[in-house]
């Protein structure tokens, strides 16, 4: 059984780590843990506040990014207990953590349950991510063996990984509708509502928003998406999984689940020209599996920055500022685009390739998985 981790505090790493349960099941047993379903009721509660305030002011984003914790304390212990003795019950010893916030955990499991666990450290960001950063100098080694997974290595200039979004091959650039997705990530962070209106009379948008009511907020010429209203990342549906998120357009103020695809909000991208956004990990992914550029607005915090270097350097984006000061070329990202086609050929699917990892863990320790 692999055990993968995960926060959902950012759908940047909750998706990619529901896409790589799925892969995963094609070889191995693989299960998903959310960490904010170890939280109370009460601190859930305050996350979603946190959430609608970081949505309207993107100062208060930054700040809180800046000045981020040890979440241990909001941890139910009753529920992080029962977990725990789930896993020893299941043998459960190789686990793949997209969040440093889970270090903690899994060390008292290592130090408490079993003695031969191995860590997958995924990284989803260029550098070291806040949640990473905060446990980076406490990772014990002698605890359990270790493995940093970097999908996109800011200092080596290269994409190492990525995850298969679905079986659809993307869209030849041409044949793409003439319009743009613009987000501000899985918490509607960012300019990006400040950006659509800017483009109102200028592109053909189309816009994830957040509230029912900001149907044809920036006009009536763009189509407007969102996330199910009431969704949270930590429920399960019928069968007692994780899902990805639900999805679908926005029309008079009515929310129209799109049941039809997998991962629509992945075919809307695969469509579109490009995606207007803050370089979150999440969004660099979605660039690379459906070919389709980025233009950079202000990011997050120095994680994000870095990415939008990387994502520059390799030539698979632009900033904005930049773009808009060349009069929105359409050369320039169809370019773009084709550089991502001829580089994605030698990027590895992690999912897969885990294979050679898996077997010389095997090796070492036989009947591991």
């Amino acid at each position: 059984m692999i055990t993968i981790v995960c926060s959902s505090v950012a759908l940047g790493v909750y998706t990619p780590a529901v896409l790589l349960r799925e892969e995963l099941r094609r070889y191995y047993e693989a299960d998903l843990e959310v960490l904010e379903s170890l939280y109370s009721p009460g601190t859930r509660l305050k996350l979603i506040e946190n959430k609608k305030v970081f949505s309207k002011r993107f100062e208060v984003a930054k700040l809180g990014h800046r000045m981020i914790r040890d979440i241990t304390p909001n941890l139910d212990p009753q529920l992080v207990t029962r977990l725990l003795g789930k896993w020893a019950e299941e043998n459960r010893r190789v686990f793949m953590v997209f969040s440093g916030f889970w270090m903690p955990i899994l060390e008292e499991y290592a130090k408490s349950y079993r003695k031969d666990v191995h860590v997958e450290l995924i990284h989803m960001d260029a550098v070291i991510s806040p949640s990473w950063k905060l446990y980076s100098n406490n990772i014990r080694n002698d605890l359990f063996t270790v493995n940093d997974v970097w999908f996109f290595d800011g200092a080596a200039g290269r994409v190492n990984y990525t995850i298969s979004m679905g079986h659809a091959a993307p869209k030849d650039y041409k044949e793409r509708d003439n319009r743009f997705v613009i987000h501000g990530g899985g918490w509607g962070m960012g300019t990006y509502k400040e950006t659509a209106a800017e483009l109102n009379h200028s592109l053909d948008l189309n816009i994830v928003i957040h509230e029912l009511m900001d149907d044809q907020a920036y006009g009536a010429g763009h189509r407007y998406y969102m996330v199910k209203p009431g969704w949270s990342p930590w429920m399960k549906n019928e069968e007692n999984e994780y899902t990805l998120p639900p999805f679908g357009e926005v029309i008079n103020q009515c929310f129209n689940e799109d049941t039809g695809v997998k991962q629509s909000f992945y075919q809307l991208i695969c469509n579109s020209k490009a995606i207007i956004s803050k370089p979150g990990g999440g969004t660099l992914l979605d660039s690379l599996e459906s070919f389709t550029p980025v233009i950079f607005l202000e990011p997050l915090g120095e994680h994000e920055a870095r990415n939008a270097e990387l994502w520059e350097r390799l030539g698979f984006g632009i900033r904005y500022e930049q773009w808009m000061s060349m009069g929105c070329p359409l050369e320039i990202l169809e370019a773009c685009s084709e550089s991502i086609k001829s580089y994605k050929t030698q990027v590895l699917n992690y999912g897969r390739c885990f294979h050679e990892t898996a077997a010389n863990i095997g090796s070492a320790r036989p009947g591991f998985l």
